[in-house]
């Protein structure tokens, strides 16, 4: 195995130029040692090199036995100029500075080689390296949501990629890309990343394998067949290099392959400079594995401080199969350290067709935050004309971010909306704002305050909801990309909790605007609640508890009459007493409590006092027992209840409804306390309720079914009501009320709350409920509301895949007493790997319309890795599990 010689007996080996100096330090185990090449200069002219047994290097007895000698780090700056010498490798022994100073060196089917004792070089030939099998176990990453279950799915969720890949379909292997087994969804494949061909971060030991090698001693050294280089987590190979040993540049030819964790580059040529680690591939292909993202690239550099630059370059999200779209840019930089990348002169292609034109672009390559443009909205209609958004994000620190949207309408102006995020040991808060200057529809200006706020620490917590629009139409004209309050009245509310073992305070301030037509509720402006429960042991549990509640109710009058009008404060002290008594098979709770209330009022209607006071006892006796029997698979309880309850009858003629409404009739309604909310109306009931009701319970102790019937039996007329009503109720016994409940699977739930007229059992108000959810984008629900004479309404929503592409969605709302339908909405998705387009028409009645209805026609097309462009998503929020499944991005 000759060697040309030169003067200086200078053995200079190529894998010394292959890796920047910095990474040459490692210590040499037994393993290698086992298998060491012996070489030796004969007749001073060349090297004559002596293989180990392959099978067994230790069974030759006389073979020479080789010491091998610890490496150390060679004295080579990074800023070293002359790389020629800090490449080489010396076998003059007057010039070697002793035996930590021999670098090991390896190249694959050839030799790791060192100076041994004797003056020559000990070799190691290792084995090459080959291709990952179906056996290794490869790291995976894949979009999330091939690989989430819905909590309400018995399927079992897929917790490796890697394990659903097929790896024997090796089609787009060369893109680590392999299709998933038995894949029922439009994300089909899966990046997988060969873990064994890199090398640990933390092993600076330099690996150079090669079928064979030619090295000109100062000269160039030549590698022929699989050369593969590994060092500190890097790998790259080619079929064949070349190693410039005076200028440290090794240009590498053929089915170029670079590797680090993440990411594959591949290429047709490569060039790498040994001192800097800089590497330059010509004709190249990428992918990033964590994000899915991939693309091609006239040349891609990769530079020492590990940014990835490419020109004429593209970048997509779709599997190596599916070309629907991808962004083309003159010049494309990946910043792993920062986790962005950034396009310039980006076009951004459908089907290979030009759509749209980015002078600049960012977009993230891992999940941190970044500063940057997030993707635009596009809209048009014919009131606002053009709609262009484009939000910006500004990542200002760990602990908050901003983000800035510049809104263009063309028929009204410029709509500047912020939304400003923080997050500290004690909570997070967000500010949203909204202002159009000069709304040229409108004539006037436009505005929106938003502040949302939750903390805690120890004992104290806080919570601020506050939403403000500068008229009733904003939201219906302008709409909102930030996330706050859009109902009918809008909360304004803030408030702090003191809360200890025994009791809470809450100091709260609760205000609305109301942006329809409707009353507005009170404003509680302030209100201080506080609340305790103590329980102590005398032989029997006895449990003492107590509200006491002072609000200052407020709201504005001017377009209203009676006692409506009426503001003013209210003082509320309730104490408690119990007695809970429980055991296995039922318990028994007598319960005392007593109602004072004092009202300061104004605006009193005429024939009333301003100041009224209100004294009543409330006296309830809850019992029940519990009988089981065991079936085969299932246990089933009979519950028997009956709840005695006796409220003193008190005049409350002239105290307004500030916060009280009556509760709805139901099962549950029969056994409380009161039948009013709130506490301005304390309910004049002697009454007995009797309840019976039975479980069904699978051996896992979940329940399969439940159904009950109760009704109460009154020994005296109701003659306190809400205000406005002046009946009396002298029924003896109430209709009755009854629930069912079945769960026939996990992924199947019906329930019905029914009111029957207590003589012939005739429904008079029915709420029917059928919820089915097999999986997160397999969801239908059903509903029925009935009310005798009031209303007969129906509601059906679904989200069902016809295929692994194709999903059909809709909501339908009927409103058959009124022969309306205030709610029409179907929607048709198609969806790939890496894009989707929904189309969805709608139809509807606004609320405050009178009945008008309203059409519309939604198109919306969403790049995976870029954003959406369409609207009509606000109106897909309403149907049942779409929330879920866009937040699992389940497609």
């Amino acid at each position: 195995m000759p060697f040309s010689r030169r003067s200086s007996y200078t053995l200079t080996l190529a894998i010394v130029a292959a890796m920047p100096a910095a990474l040459f330090a490692a210590e040499m185990d037994s393993d290698i040692r086992d298998a060491l090449w012996t070489c030796t200069m004969e007749n001073g002219q060349s090297w004559q090199c002596d293989q180990p047994d392959r099978a067994n290097p230790l069974a030759d007895n006389n073979s020479q036995t080789v010491q091998a000698v610890p490496a150390g780090p060679l004295p080579v700056s990074e800023h070293s100029s002359t790389g020629s010498d800090t490449a080489a490798l010396t076998s003059d022994m007057e010039s070697d500075t002793g035996p930590d100073t021999g670098p090991k060196q390896q190249i694959s089917g050839a030799w790791l080689c060192e100076a041994n004792a004797s003056g020559g070089w000990s070799c190691l030939e290792s084995n090459p390296i080959t291709a990952p099998s179906a056996e290794q176990s490869p790291q995976g990453s894949a979009p999330a949501a091939l690989y989430m279950a819905s909590q309400n799915s018995d399927q079992p969720a897929i917790e490796d990629p890697a394990k659903a890949a097929n790896l024997n379909d090796i089609r787009y292997a060369a893109q680590d890309w392999y299709p998933i087994t038995g894949a029922s969804k439009a994300c089909y494949g899966v990046y997988i990343e060969p873990d064994s061909q890199l090398p640990p971060e933390d092993d600076e030991s330099l690996r150079v394998d090669a079928d064979s090698s030619e090295t000109q001693l100062g000269g160039l050294t030549r590698l022929e067949g699989n050369v593969e280089l590994r060092q500190s987590g890097h790998f790259l190979r080619s079929d064949s290099a070349e190693v410039d040993q005076v200028s440290n540049q090794i240009t590498m030819n053929g089915n170029i392959q670079y590797r680090e964790s993440g990411l594959l580059l591949r290429g047709s040529q490569a060039q790498t400079n040994a001192i800097t680690g800089e590497t330059v591939i010509s004709n190249a292909d990428y992918v990033v594995h964590e994000q899915s993202l991939r693309g091609e690239a006239k040349r891609i550099i990769r530079l020492k401080d590990n940014r990835i630059r490419m020109e004429d370059s593209s970048y997509t999200t779709c599997p190596p199969n599916d070309e629907s779209w991808k962004i083309a840019s003159s010049s494309l930089v990946l910043d792993p350290n920062k986790g962005f990348g950034t396009a310039r002169h980006a076009t951004l292609k459908v089907a290979d067709t030009p759509v749209f034109y980015f002078p600049y672009i960012e977009f993230p390559i891992d999940d941190l935050r970044h500063s940057g443009f997030l993707f635009p909205f596009v809209g048009y209609s014919n009131v606002d004309g053009l709609e262009l958004a484009t939000p910006y994000y500004f990542n200002l620190a760990p602990e908050y971010d901003d983000t800035l949207t510049p809104k263009v309408f063309t028929k009204r102006g410029l709509l500047l909306e912020n939304e400003f995020r923080h997050l500290n040991h004690y909570g997070q808060q967000a500010l949203s704002t909204g202002l159009l200057i000069g709304d040229n529809q409108a004539d006037r200006d436009r505005w929106l305050v938003g502040v949302d706020h939750t903390g805690s620490q120890g004992a104290w917590s806080s919570r601020v909801d506050y939403t403000a629009v500068s008229d009733d139409k904003y939201f219906d004209d302008l709409g909102s990309s930030l996330e706050v309050d859009r109902s009918t009245h809008l909360d304004q509310r803030a408030e702090a909790t003191y809360s200890r073992n025994h009791w809470a305070a809450t100091l709260r301030a609760h205000s609305y605007q109301t942006i329809n037509d409707s009353k507005s509720p009170y404003q509680r402006m302030p209100q201080l609640q506080v609340t305790g429960n103590y329980g102590y042991e005398m032989g029997q549990e006895v449990v003492f508890s107590y509200l006491a509640d002072a609000t200052r109710f407020d709201r504005k009058i001017d377009d209203l009459s009676g006692i409506d009008r009426v503001t003013g404060s209210r003082l509320h002290i309730q104490p408690a007493i119990s007695l809970p008594m429980l055991w296995s098979w039922g318990y028994l709770t007598p319960k005392m409590s007593y109602w004072l209330s004092h009202y300061d009022l104004q605006d009193q209607v005429a024939g009333q006092r301003d100041n009224i006071d209100r004294a009543t006892g409330v006296f309830s006796i809850d019992s029940g027992l519990v009988f089981e029997r065991q079936q085969d698979n299932y246990t089933q309880t009979f519950e028997p209840r009956l709840f005695t309850l006796y409220s003193e009858r008190e005049d409350q003629q002239g105290i307004p409804d500030f916060d009280t409404a009556e509760a709805d009739f139901s099962y549950q309604g029969l056994f409380r306390e009161n039948r009013f909310t709130g506490l301005d109306k304390v309910s004049d009931n002697q009454q007995i309720s009797v309840g019976l009701s039975s479980g069904f319970f699978r051996n896992d102790g979940s329940e399969l079914a439940r159904m009950g019937l109760a009704q109460a039996y009154y020994f005296a007329d109701r003659t306190v009501q809400l205000n406005g009503d002046t009946s009396v109720d002298t029924e003896d016994q109430s209709n009755f009320a009854a629930e069912a409940y079945w769960n026939p699977y996990s992924d199947l739930r019906l329930s019905i709350d029914t009111e029957l007229d207590k003589s012939d059992f005739n429904p008079l108000e029915s709420n029917f409920k059928v919820r089915y959810t097999p999986a997160l984008n397999k969801v239908v629900g059903f509903s029925y509301r009935y009310r005798e004479d009031l209303r007969s309404q129906a509601e059906i929503s679904f989200i069902w895949p016809m295929s692994p592409e194709w999903t059909v969605m809709g909501r339908w709302q009927e409103d058959m007493e009124n022969s309306q339908t205030p709610e029409a909405l179907l929607a048709l998705e198609y969806a790939s790997c890496c894009w989707k387009v929904r189309v969805a028409a709608r139809q509807w009645i606004e609320d405050d319309s009178g009945g008008r209805e309203d059409s519309a026609l939604f198109l919306q097309f969403i790049l995976k890795g870029l954003g959406t462009v369409g609207g009509g998503n606000a109106a897909l929020q309403d149907i049942i599990g779409f929330k879920e499944r866009e937040e699992n991005d389940d497609y």
